[in-house]
Formats: C-alpha cells, sequence, structure tokens
C-alpha cells in the first residue's frame, strides 16, 4: 500500500491541468522518460525473481534490481522540477521496499503506474514496439557480431569473451528462469544494458530496428523447434512482444509444462511473418 500511495502522485501529475504546459517539450523528455520507464519495468522483474515467499532466493537478482531502480532516480533528476520530485519520492519508495524485501507484485504495480503516469503526462510511448516484426535472419547476424562473444552462439552462457566475468554472462538458453520474461524485456536489456554486470548498452551502437531483431532472435534460443498452428490473436508482434511465455502459454490453452514448441511457433510466427512483408 505504501508503493501505491507514493506512486499516486505521479499519477495525479499525469493529469493534464487547465492552462498549464509542460515545461520542456515532449519530444525532449522522450528519452528520459523511455530510459526511466525501462529502468524501473527491469528492476521489478529482476525482483521478482530474486524475492519468494518474503525472502531472497536470488540476491543477485535483488542487487540488480536495487542498480536499476539507483539509475532511474538519477534519470529523473532530468526530469521538470515538479515532475522529478514526484518522481524521486516514489523511487525512494521502492529502493526501501526491495531493502525491505517487500512483496515482488507491490513493486511491480508502483513499477506500471510510475511509467505510465510519465508516459500519460508527457505522451511517450515507452515500449516503442515496432508495428511490424523484426526479421530473424536480421537479428540473427545481429546477436552473432555482438552477442555471440559473451553469450556463445547457442546463448548458454559460455562464449569466449564471458569467461571469468563476474557475475557471468546469463544463459539465454534457460527456459525455466525466463519464463516471465518477453521480447521487450529482451529489447529493454539490450538497449541499456544491465546494471552491475559486463553487458553494455546498445542504444547508440545499434538501431532500434537492429535492438528489435536481436530481441527478437535471442528470444527463440530458449526454444525447441516450433510445432502447432498460431491462432490469430497470437499473430501481431505488437501483443506478443510484450508477453512473457507464462502469458502466451495462458493464451494457447496449453500448460506450461508442455508449452515449450507452441511459444516456439508463436515466437517464429512472428519473423516469417516479417519476411512476408506483413505490418
Amino acid at each position: 500500500m505504501i508503493l501505491i500511495s507514493a506512486v499516486s502522485t505521479i499519477l495525479l501529475l499525469a493529469s493534464p491541468q487547465q492552462g498549464v504546459q509542460s515545461p520542456v517539450s515532449a519530444g525532449d523528455l522522450a528519452p528520459v522518460v523511455q530510459r526511466i520507464a525501462t529502468t524501473v519495468q527491469l528492476a521489478a522483474q529482476e525482483y521478482r525473481i530474486g524475492v519468494s515467499g518474503g525472502r531472497v532466493v536470488m540476491a543477485a537478482e535483488v542487487e540488480e534490481a536495487g542498480l536499476f531502480l539507483a539509475e532511474a532516480r538519477r534519470t529523473a533528476e532530468r526530469l521538470p522540477p515538479e515532475s522529478s520530485r514526484a518522481t524521486i519520492s516514489a523511487l525512494d519508495e521502492m529502493i526501501a521496499a526491495v531493502n525491505r524485501t517487500a512483496d515482488p507484485d507491490s513493486l511491480a504495480v508502483a513499477a506500471r503506474n510510475l511509467t505510465s503516469g510519465l508516459a500519460e503526462r508527457y505522451g511517450v510511448d515507452v515500449d516503442q514496439v515496432p508495428g511490424s516484426a523484426p526479421a530473424l535472419a536480421r537479428g540473427a547476424q545481429v546477436y552473432q557480431q555482438n552477442c555471440a562473444g559473451c553469450h556463445g552462439m547457442a546463448g548458454r552462457g559460455d562464449g569466449p569473451d564471458g569467461l571469468g566475468l563476474t557475475p557471468p554472462p546469463g544463459a539465454l538458453s534457460d527456459g525455466v528462469r525466463l519464463v516471465d520474461v518477453s521480447p521487450l524485456d529482451f529489447y529493454r536489456r539490450i538497449t541499456i544494458g544491465v546494471a552491475g554486470t559486463a553487458m553494455p548498452a546498445f542504444e547508440t551502437r545499434l538501431s532500434a530496428a537492429d535492438r528489435w531483431a536481436a530481441a527478437a532472435y535471442a528470444t527463440l534460443l530458449r526454444y525447441p523447434a516450433p510445432a502447432g498452428e498460431v491462432p490469430p490473436g497470437l499473430r501481431s508482434f505488437g501483443t506478443t512482444a510484450r508477453m512473457s511465455d507464462v502469458q502466451v502459454a495462458e493464451a494457447l490453452g496449453v500448460p506450461m509444462e508442455r508449452a515449450s514448441a507452441a511459444i516456439a511457433a508463436v515466437r517464429s510466427f512472428h519473423g516469417q511473418e516479417s519476411g512476408a512483408g506483413a505490418a
């Protein structure tokens, strides 16, 4: 409840006031709002992995959550004063929640409310999901050139450049650990890097199209060969890019333990759709 109350200030600020305009144009603030949204959402995700049943089960993930929130707090200082103060206050509440091992659902709600409030106030698309699916062939090229050195060609975290790194590169082939991760989450990590690790930010190194292509390809590394038909409701990349494995399995009506090949079909379908020129 404390988190929800803290973020309500952001929501109040997000509501337009008659005769009052933002002191800085939305275009100028778009990168700032997008970075806050990215770091806060990643923090909530890492925290959910690291905390279960009221206790820390994976300390490294909880530490990463704290680092992401600290980065969001630094970025929030670049907002106009009225938004900056409220955003920093909300982020301080979230940092305190992480420190006292609060419920992950509470942190997730706070993250969504904060980012949606800023997005509404400044009219910014915080997800930046493309209208058409990325080309998987291009994604394979980008991955091999920029990611395989650490993560390995098959995504097992065994690339030669990653040897001796602390923490070691993540295993992108680990389907169990990544069940709550979406292609959008991969895109966010590729864009801003991962706090506290050797994972760099590719925001200025790769175009948004190449980052999305790499994210779509990297997502496939944890799946077996695709099998089954893709229902019409799951043929839009704009929809499934935001969905985790668990959410796709639920939409398919297939138990998670038997859904891997069907999920692979959904993710692979986008590559076929893109190659066919579909929007």
